[in-house]
């Protein structure tokens, strides 16, 4: 008669193992990419948040879309810079939503505009962000003698508004390498080579990038990475350019088409 309770072999207990390395390493990859869709979900879910906020924005004031920043002052006096972020801020319920998941501390707005010699930092007191705006929609307001001045961008001026970025998945740069310059405003593809950006009209998609391979710095002084816009649209070639660019790296220009195709271009 056979006696109970015997345990596994040696043999036994290390195919075993195998077995649960094996599915381990079938499995965690698995489970890595539904977190990350799960955190670009929520990252689009932000950014159209802010979309909604801006066109309210718009609505509110004659159809002008507000400055990407000016100079202003806090309650205490200090020159400060008014973002676009603090301009939406009577629209916006909770300031999470200027965080993606995926990088929630991608950069420091307080701290940056403190080390360029304000005082008072961001006036609203932003601190931690992951996106970025374009440029060429949220106009420069005056920041002597960083930035002159010029007349905000109205909704009538943009031709296709579907196609016209607004807010990214983004960072802000300090001159570098990857001819970063002082506020170039790179697209970061933070959800398996996708960025998620929002548009004039509203609706929030992902955009396809890749890697330029070089790596400059941030606006804090941390490394970022160069990505290039890698689908077919606005965001790969300026307007007036017979060939897309080796890199075009930003959500940066109004959208229109030339005689080559769709391209992206300043409005001022």
């Amino acid at each position: 008669m056979k006696k109970g309770g015997q345990g596994f072999t040696l043999i036994e207990l290390l195919v075993v193992i195998a077995i649960i390395a094996i599915l381990a390493g079938i499995l965690f990859p698995v489970f890595s990419k539904a977190r990350e869709k799960a955190r670009q979900a929520n990252c689009a879910s932000n950014l159209r948040q802010q979309a909604s906020s801006v066109l309210q924005y718009v609505q509110d004031y004659d159809e002008a879309f507000p400055m990407s920043v000016y100079l202003s002052f806090n309650p205490s006096f200090q020159p400060c810079a008014l973002t676009m972020l603090a301009a939406i801020e009577p629209y916006v319920r909770n300031r999470q939503i200027y965080q993606c998941p995926s990088e929630p501390r991608a950069l420091h707005l307080d701290q940056a505009f403190r080390s360029l010699g304000l005082p008072g930092g961001e006036c609203g007191a932003f601190e931690f962000g992951s996106y970025m705006f374009n440029f060429a929609v949220f106009e420069d307001g005056s920041v002597p003698p960083l930035l002159v001045a010029v007349p905000p961008i109205r909704l009538t001026e943009i031709q296709f508004p579907v196609e016209t970025g607004m807010n990214y998945d983004g960072n802000l740069t300090a001159p570098s390498a990857c001819n970063f310059s002082l506020f170039d405003s790179p697209v970061i593809g933070r959800h398996s080579e996708m960025a998620n950006v929002n548009y004039v009209d509203g609706h929030t998609k992902v955009v396809k990038v890749r890697l330029s391979g070089c790596v400059g710095l941030n606006i804090n002084g941390n490394p970022v990475e160069q990505w290039c816009v890698s689908q077919d649209g606005p965001y790969r070639r300026s307007c007036g350019s017979p060939q897309p660019a080796a890199c075009y790296d930003e959500i940066w220009g109004i959208a229109e088409q030339d005689a080559a195709g769709w391209c992206a271009r300043a409005l001022r």
